[in-house]
């Protein structure tokens, strides 16, 4: 989500301020172009991982309402406003918006001179909907054969519960993480499962779908031949539960998330101001844990010296342990833990992320003009890239570049008034 400048720009300092125009240099993707005929966040995720790295990205957008994205908090000054919705215009960085409905016969025409021209298209659309309008997949590779469709949906194109109705929340839930979060509990029938924050089962699935494009883009080098691509958010999630799944398959045991079944340690735990996460598994991690606590008596005993005695004591070591680092400020016990070779790290809120002093020393972040809502600080692309880094520029407003792109389709102007009239775009 973007991030006002007005409270971050000034410490990161070191953030980059871009407009609507990009840097005069190459991105990764800059001859690709993409028709993204999707809305929320699984799709459009994908989408912009395209835009910033240099693609064109038309998307295609409900003629008046646009993306349902556009409606979702947070608001500039809670005001909501179909151009300041933070959680569209993180998404849809560096794209066009084209309004277009294509599931009507006009818009299917326009629909197919966009795809006849395009590399990709991204669309997360439930199961069959492509084919319920006349565009299925097998209509689209014929139209263009160098087509690549990335389709992300639930649950996936085929299967049993191909036509189930998902959510973030439904594919997080049956992710076998979704049933771990949170772990280390000591009551299974009183401690229910949490779902996570944000859109975790979207966002994984839009990522890896974007990562399997780039993968059909090297084949399509080597044969000529573009392919769809079946991407389910599902999937996506339960592929991050592997060590669950391989002690189920090599053990034949269900993982389980009760305290007694870990290893001392793993888990977040109070200091004077926050929390941080420790170790104390390893010999050396527990001798350098005791020194930065002070050596206190509490821990002055064989009994911890090693690693069965700390399992063992568990029950006793670990309020030992819990009730020492409330003593202690976090950034002690970080910096002091890190120079004793401890694994120790702090568990951070939003506002401490986003004005980490690492993070705006990788350039994190970049500071983004739009004409409508105004200055704001967006998350850069994970990973950088020398030669060409993403550069993210500002999203589109509803329909703003439809004359643009219908004139490059040599749709005469007093037919595309007529496509506004009847509410096809």
């Amino acid at each position: 989500m973007p991030v006002q400048t007005r409270t971050v720009s000034a410490m990161c300092g070191v953030a980059l301020t871009i407009g609507s125009q990009r840097r005069a240099m190459s991105g990764a993707l800059d001859d690709i172009k993409v028709i993204e005929y999707a809305e929320m966040v699984s799709g459009p995720i994908c989408g912009k991982m395209f835009s910033d790295l240099g693609a064109e990205v038309i998307k295609i957008e409900a003629p008046g309402a646009g993306d349902p994205a556009r409606q979702y908090p947070p608001f500039p000054d809670d005001q909501p406003h179909p151009e300041k919705s933070g959680m569209f215009l993180y998404l849809n960085t560096g794209k066009k918006s084209l309004t277009l409905d294509p599931a009507t016969p006009a818009g299917g025409e326009v629909f197919k001179r966009l795809i006849s021209k395009a590399d990709f298209l991204i669309e997360n659309h439930p199961a069959g909907f492509l084919e319920r309008i006349g565009l299925p997949y097998p209509a689209l590779h014929a139209l263009n054969p160098r087509l690549i469709v990335v389709s992300i949906t639930p649950f996936g194109q085929t299967g049993p519960y191909r036509d189930w109705k998902g959510s973030d929340l439904i594919e997080w839930a049956m992710s076998l993480t979704g049933y771990n979060t949170p772990t280390l509990i000591d009551d299974g029938e009183r401690e229910n499962p949490l779902r996570a924050p944000g859109h975790i089962a979207d966002m994984m699935g839009g990522t890896n779908a974007a990562a399997a494009a780039m993968m059909a883009l090297f084949q399509r080098e080597l044969t000529g031949d573009g392919q769809w691509i079946d991407a389910p958010c599902w999937q996506a999630t339960v592929n991050t539960s592997k060590i669950e799944m391989a002690a189920y398959s090599y053990l034949g045991i269900p993982f389980s998330r009760m305290r007694g079944q870990t290893l001392v340690g793993l888990e977040p735990m109070a200091c004077r101001d926050g929390y941080v996460y420790t170790l104390w598994a390893a010999d050396s991690h527990y001798q350098a844990l005791k020194k930065l606590l002070g050596n206190p008596d509490g821990l002055d005993t064989e009994l911890f010296d090693t690693l069965a005695g700390r399992q063992q004591n568990d029950d006793v070591l670990r309020l030992v342990i819990r009730e020492e680092l409330k003593k202690h400020d976090m950034k002690y016990l970080v910096d002091e833990g890190q120079k004793l070779g401890l694994t120790i790290g702090p568990v951070y809120k939003v506002s401490q992320a986003a004005n980490h002093p690492h993070l705006a020393a990788r350039d994190a972040f970049v500071a983004i003009e739009h004409p409508v809502a105004g200055r704001f600080l967006f998350p850069r692309q994970m990973v950088s890239m020398t030669a060409t880094p993403a550069i993210p520029s500002r999203a589109p407003m509803l329909g703003e570049h439809n004359k643009e792109i219908l004139d490059r389709l040599a749709i005469p102007r007093e037919d595309q008034h007529g496509l506004h009239a009847a509410g096809v775009i």
